[in-house]
């Protein structure tokens, strides 16, 4: 699936992706290719991305996910990519 990550300053993530996990404010969810659209407000937390070359890790603050027709976007205030 395609996925964009991004702040009101930049883009922080654009790419193919196999799983996102995501904090709701109803809980972690998983987003996979062909998912259901959805709409969610994002939690506080990390976002774990999975990708072919592995996993990827991001710090938010707070923001929205929309996924539709196997795209999704993450609308985030505050984002930084945590080194493994």
């Amino acid at each position: 699936m395609k996925v964009k990550i991004l702040t009101p300053e930049k883009v922080i993530f654009e790419g193919e992706a196999e799983e996102i996990n995501i904090p709701t404010t109803s809980g972690h969810i998983s987003v996979l290719n062909s998912h259901t659209p959805l709409v969610s407000v994002i939690s506080p937390g990390e976002i774990v991305l999975k990708t072919k070359e592995g996993k990827r890790i991001f710090t938010n603050q707070n923001g929205v996910v929309q996924t539709i027709n196997s795209q999704t976007s993450l609308l985030l205030t505050v984002c930084k990519e945590k080194s493994l």
